[in-house]
């Protein structure tokens, strides 16, 4: 009788290295979910706050790792094949929310499924793959009065990164009553600019790069080039202006405080090095004063 022979050392770790390395693998998967999950949760309270809070007048469609189109739009946006190989997603929802801070306006970070009623503007930056149903969506938030503000390199395809027919901004032209003959790259800090025509005779030329058009009770505005968060105050206090949001801090304090309402209670806090008076209280540089 013949013993069976065994495998040698090495070929034994051969066998079972891939099903290893695949538990490994889901394993740190799982790990990596699960704390999205938990640093989501963690961003929401921070950001919309706890349950049963008031909610804020403007809400900013930025970048969210876990949930929505957002996370698909950037991949998307910046694959290769596209006109620049320069943009950056995240960099154009940071110079939006710091040109939001800079104005003394409150902005929510949020993810494209949230429901947007009752909200007064939205921004929707580079929102490069909108499905139809978030299409239909952003053209009922604009017809029950909210105003939408979409950037450049938005509507192009679809959920399956397909692309919209008829030219761009696909999805959300006729919304927006323009149409994109052509992106024009450029080199110097606007990293680059579209040639826009317009498609409706109500739409409007805010600025050389912003054109807004009334959407039933609201209106969709249209933003064609990066302007970076200096570039983007002018246009921003226009839309803030024409979509009935005032500033909620002094001209003073404005880009310097970045205020937070939870509950009724009052954050302020000191973005810069040095010490600031509120209503007669002092704030330290890098510093929070909490009012009840």
């Amino acid at each position: 009788m013949v013993a069976p022979r065994r495998p040698a050392p090495d070929r034994v770790r051969r066998r079972l290295q891939p099903r290893a390395v695949a538990a490994r693998r889901v394993e740190r998967r799982r790990g990596r979910d699960a704390r999205g999950r938990r640093h989501h949760r963690l961003a929401r309270y921070l950001l919309v706050g706890p349950p049963g809070t008031r909610q804020r007048r403007v809400r900013l469609r930025l970048a969210r790792r876990d949930h929505g189109s957002d996370r698909e739009s950037w991949w998307a946006a910046e694959q290769d094949s596209h006109p620049s190989s320069r943009l950056r997603y995240r960099q154009e929802a940071l110079d939006w929310y710091t040109a939001f801070l800079d104005q003394g306006v409150r902005a929510d970070v949020i993810p494209v499924w949230t429901d947007l009623p009752g909200y007064d503007l939205v921004v929707a930056p580079i929102l490069h793959m909108v499905p139809s149903a978030l299409r239909d969506r952003l053209t009922a938030y604009a017809e029950g009065g909210g105003n939408l503000v979409a950037t450049y390199f938005s509507g192009i395809v679809d959920e399956n990164d397909h692309v919209w027919l008829g030219g761009c901004p696909g999805a959300l032209r006729e919304l927006l009553g323009i149409r994109v003959e052509e992106f024009e790259p450029r080199l110097d800090d606007t990293l680059r600019a579209e040639r826009v025509h317009l498609t409706d005779p109500a739409t409007e030329v805010l600025f050389p790069e912003v054109t807004r058009r009334p959407v039933g009770d609201g209106s969709a505005a249209y933003v064609s080039a990066r302007l970076g968060p200096e570039g983007l105050a002018p246009v921003l206090a226009e839309l803030l202006a024409r979509a009935g949001v005032e500033p909620e801090l002094p001209p003073g304090l404005r880009g310097k405080v970045e205020l937070a309402i939870r509950g009724g209670v009052r954050f302020h806090i000191n973005r810069t090095d040095f010490p600031l008076v509120i209503d007669g209280a002092d704030l330290p540089g890098r510093g929070v004063l909490i009012v009840e």
